[in-house]
């Protein structure tokens, strides 16, 4: 009798095991397809990838309301390259560096005074025939820091464009000087979609104030600026201010570990390739 007891415990007990497996999984399938309008389970879709052919999950980005629009139309070659091309126009990049006490940082021919970040296992790093500074696919992180002289340590703003071509987590984490200290502007970390300044009162950009969740498309160009000041730090996408921060009585620090090899001021990649153009220094007037 208790051998068939336990028989039957133990049917019962994989029997319910098993239906909960079953309504987890349609579940997430049905959350999913909600959320991005497409197959997958929960934040997870399977992609193919073009050069090896093989198949993964990866996390899916949620797609903008314009993006949607393209899919519904056929897609060209002309259009593939009006994407890439995308925001903002040369003229107002152009206007940028005209502005008073304005520096450009990438000459588009070489990298000039930046030096590729020795992280260990650091990606392929190169000026594209695009003229455009690409860091490759490392075993953590790729980047590049500036060896030149820093313009200024406060009252400053610096602003680029950059574009996840591909990989699932962040994509640029630009690291500045604010004031005596330093933080770095993350976007597309913690498996892709936070976005925020590290760290804050010693929180990284997953746990502070100014953490915010941003879906990032690959091979879309996004405008990023931030501006330091004595007494804030901002941050953009696009034309979103995703950080909007005062300083006083906050603690700014770097997050301890690799990420501190790109200070004073750099840029860099977490396992992920991704391309940099039109990166723009200028120091504020009082006035601003």
């Amino acid at each position: 009798m208790k051998g068939r007891f336990g028989e039957r415990w133990c049917v019962k007990k994989f029997s319910g095991l098993f239906i909960f497996i079953i309504v987890f999984t349609l579940s997430g399938v049905v959350i999913h397809q909600v959320l991005y309008n497409t197959p997958g389970i929960f934040v997870w879709s399977l992609r193919k990838n073009p050069e090896s052919g093989a198949s993964t999950f990866a996390r899916t980005t949620m797609k903008t309301e314009s993006a949607a629009v393209e899919d519904e139309s056929p897609a060209s070659e002309d259009q593939d390259e009006e994407l890439l091309e995308a925001a903002p126009a040369p003229e107002a990049i152009a206007e940028a560096e005209e502005l008073p006490g304005a520096i450009n940082l990438l000459n588009g021919k070489d990298l000039g005074e930046w030096e590729i970040t020795q992280f260990g296992g650091e990606g392929d790093v190169f000026i594209d025939e695009e003229k455009n500074l690409e860091l490759g696919f490392g075993a953590v992180m790729t980047g590049v820091t500036w060896k030149g002289e820093v313009p200024a340590l406060s009252n400053y703003e610096i602003s680029f464009e950059a574009m996840k071509l591909d990989g699932y987590d962040f994509f640029c984490a630009l690291t500045f000087p604010v004031k005596e200290s330093h933080a770095t502007y993350v976007l597309g970390g913690w498996g892709g979609g936070v976005v925020g300044i590290s760290s804050v009162d010693d929180l990284n950009a997953s746990e502070n104030e100014t953490m915010n969740i941003e879906g990032f498309e690959n091979d879309r160009w996004y405008r990023i600026k931030v501006r330091v000041t004595d007494e804030r730090l901002e941050a953009w996408l696009d034309d979103d201010q995703m950080v909007d921060l005062a300083l006083k009585d906050k603690k700014i620090s770097l997050l301890p570990g690799d990420i501190e090899l790109s200070a004073p001021l750099g840029i860099a990649s977490y396992q992920t390739r991704s391309q940099f153009r039109n990166i723009v220094w200028r120091n504020l007037p009082e006035a601003e």
